[in-house]
């Protein structure tokens, strides 16, 4: 799994929080995570805390946000779609993902408990 060679769910990766973080790194990141619960589309979202590091992990996963400043860059595919209100990303990351799934043709199905969550990394920051 962690080479990389199969696709098994969804992962969120997230940044520790540190002095640069000017969100709650560990709130949004759970956030996501329970949002996108039972979700079994192979996707890489990136959830950071700054402007420093974040935009360049966001950038290298499927679905990402760099936040700072009141505010949260969202990537897809290495590209910025969008800038959203800090209160708005983790709507706008659930929506997102949804959106890719669909157009990956993955049948979503957010209620299944028998399936085991996101896997969640925490990358240095």
């Amino acid at each position: 799994e962690s080479l990389g060679l199969r696709e098994r769910g969804l992962e969120i990766v997230s940044c520790p929080s540190c002095g640069r973080a000017q969100v709650d790194v560990y709130t949004l990141a759970e956030q996501v995570q329970a949002g996108l619960e039972g979700m079994k589309v192979p996707l890489r979202v990136a959830v950071m805390g700054c402007v420093v590091n974040g935009p360049g992990e966001a950038r290298e996963a499927d679905l990402g946000v760099a936040s700072g400043n009141g505010k949260g860059q969202i990537f897809v595919k290495g590209e910025v779609i969008k800038t959203v209100p800090e209160s708005q990303i983790v709507e706008t990351l659930i929506e997102e993902a949804m959106r890719i799934a669909e157009e990956m043709g993955v049948e979503i199905d957010l209620d299944d408990e028998e399936e085991a969550g996101p896997t969640v990394r925490v990358v240095g920051g």
